[in-house]
């Protein structure tokens, strides 16, 4: 499956999984209603879909945070306890799916309702850095993968304009040198970090954003308005 999972062994429902992951992985943009039906007649319903795209948004997240701070990589006795964690995690969250499964942000969007609580909360919280800068760095991470900021949220200056692009498109290539233009520049790091996150928060958020606009969005209630979403934003 690591090889090539369009032609291991595996079901066809979960082949649809792994074409949803790469998606939303790598080309967010391309998930529409056509793409959608596609998934839905392999076999994913719309609990599967946002599952499979939560799981992913975290990943891609995570992952770019790894990257950027060069995090150890588990060792194999590692990996099958936090596999087994995982495991009981899941069971004990199994249970009635909260109903709306979405929430609308300030800006409109719609994400997971908890997504939608951590993002808000993430770039409007008290830190190291103003919430303008987060607010920056989330947008401009965002727009690289297409999604709809405000010019004013993508305000961002160099050279954390340069380093949050990086962050969003190869985070694998981040260096000690990208750390320390940063540190240069006048960012501590209680700064940079909050920087990273916000930016990986915005490059891992997109894919969310789409799939939740197609699922739920004005296009499929067939109104101008998606019923039932909330603002999760705290008051």
């Amino acid at each position: 499956m690591l090889a090539d999972w369009t032609t291991a062994p595996v079901t066809p429902r979960q082949r649809a999984g792994l074409r949803l992951v790469e998606l939303l992985t790598t080309r967010p943009r391309e998930l529409d209603a056509a793409t959608i039906a596609e998934l839905r007649a392999a076999g994913l319903d719309d609990a599967a879909l946002e599952d499979a795209a939560n799981v992913t948004f975290h990943f891609n997240f995570i992952n770019r945070l790894a990257d950027a701070f060069d995090f150890p990589r588990l060792d194999a006795d590692q990996r099958r306890r936090l596999a087994r964690m995982l495991d009981r995690a899941s069971r004990v969250a199994a249970g009635a799916r909260p109903q709306p499964s979405y929430a609308r942000g300030e800006d409109g969007l719609l994400r997971p309702a908890e997504v939608e609580l951590g993002r808000a909360h993430a770039l409007s919280c008290a830190g190291g850095t103003a919430p303008a800068l987060r607010r920056a760095a989330e947008a401009h991470a965002a727009r690289v993968f297409g999604a709809t900021r405000s010019a004013e949220e993508d305000a961002l200056p160099e050279p954390a304009r340069g380093y949050v692009e990086k962050l969003a498109r190869w985070a694998y290539r981040i260096i000690d040198e990208d750390i320390d233009a940063l540190k240069a520049a006048g960012y501590d790091e209680e700064q940079i970090f909050e920087l990273t996150f916000a930016g990986a928060l915005g490059a891992s958020v997109v894919a969310l954003e789409r799939l939740f606009a197609v699922l739920h969005g004005p296009a499929a209630r067939g109104s101008s308005d998606a019923p039932g979403a909330t603002s999760a934003a705290p008051s």
